[in-house]
């Protein structure tokens, strides 16, 4: 039997579209009883926090972490890439508790995995994924004191494995795009067979939106510096191309379901350490530490010191 982890990557708190498009995709969920793994920001949360009945769909379902702020600058590759690691470490213990101006980037009170554990007092926090995949050690290891002992942010091995006290799941495949027809369930398909576990990534966001939400993040859009002057909406699909993404991400829905009454696989949530333990060498280390760096590369950040944070980690928990 097949396992598959349905993820959704719950980031966009500026778009008005966004919150209503999670919670449809959520009473789809329920629909057809499929449970996922939801991955949500600190602003997220803090958004979140006045829908009540969104959040109350959400408690069907496992929740983990995705940084306080996303992608505020500094981003999270950004405030690790200091010669220290200890003092890396010790910002991102500062920043994950925080709530990040947006505007600013500064720590503006108490926020972060705070308020992803006030909107559910009743769940364990354990799982993360890193926007853009963008994985930094030092700050790992500082979720490891909040209680995160799972991740979803890179491509080390094709199963789980176990490795300095953390269980590393598989990379992904993205559906966001998903077109469904024979050719979307025969690749789909082939991507779940290959693997013993698979993970599937969502954005709600991309549902509604033409552009993606933190485009004003980005400073090749953004004239006046790294963050933008005010919290501007970016264009929204029109009716007829949202009832569309919507009718294709039903048809997803339908097949997971086929294929688990099939018994070809589970839908899953469930996490479980890994017995499988890590052994890196120097090529998974880089491997990892490209697809780590490629996301901060598109806003134009080039890493000094984050290299040597892979080594370290790496080294600390292995014989290389």
């Amino acid at each position: 039997m097949h396992s598959l982890f349905l993820t959704f990557d719950t980031e966009d708190f500026i778009s008005e579209n966004s919150i209503p498009a999670l919670h449809h995709m959520l009473e789809l969920l329920k629909k057809y009883d499929l449970h996922a793994l939801f991955f949500i920001t600190g602003h997220m949360a803090e958004a979140l926090s006045i829908f009540p009945k969104t959040t109350e769909l959400l408690n069907d379902h496992q929740i983990g972490y995705h940084t306080s702020s996303h992608s505020v600058h500094p981003t999270l590759f950004e405030f690790t890439d200091v010669q220290s690691y200890n003092e890396a470490y010790q910002t991102s213990v500062t920043r994950e508790t925080a709530h990040i101006n947006p505007l600013t980037g500064e720590i503006q009170g108490l926020g972060g995995i705070h308020s992803l554990q006030d909107l559910f007092p009743g769940k364990k926090i354990v799982s993360f994924r890193a926007p853009g995949y963008c994985l930094s050690p030092p700050h790992l290891e500082a979720l490891k004191t909040f209680g995160i002992s799972y991740d979803f942010s890179t491509n080390l091995s094709l199963d789980p494995v176990s490795y300095g006290g953390v269980t590393f799941y598989p990379f992904p495949l993205f559906p966001d795009d998903w077109q469904g027809g024979v050719r979307g369930h025969l690749r789909l398909q082939k991507f779940i067979m290959g693997r013993t576990i698979s993970v599937l990534t969502i954005h709600p966001s991309k549902l509604v939106n033409k552009l993606d939400w933190d485009l004003i993040y980005n400073p090749k859009f953004n004239a006046g510096g790294p963050n933008p002057q005010k919290l501007a909406q970016l264009p929204a699909k029109n009716p007829a191309e949202v009832s569309c993404a919507f009718n294709k991400f039903e048809l997803l829905l339908k097949h997971l379901k086929y294929l688990q009454k099939s018994h070809i696989l589970t839908v899953t949530s469930h996490l479980e350490q890994a017995n499988k333990i890590l052994q890196p060498t120097i090529a998974d280390i880089e491997k990892c530490y490209r697809l780590s760096s490629k996301w901060i590369a598109e806003f134009g950040y080039n890493p000094k010191f984050l290299y040597n944070h892979f080594l370290k980690f790496f080294k600390e928990y292995s014989s290389i």
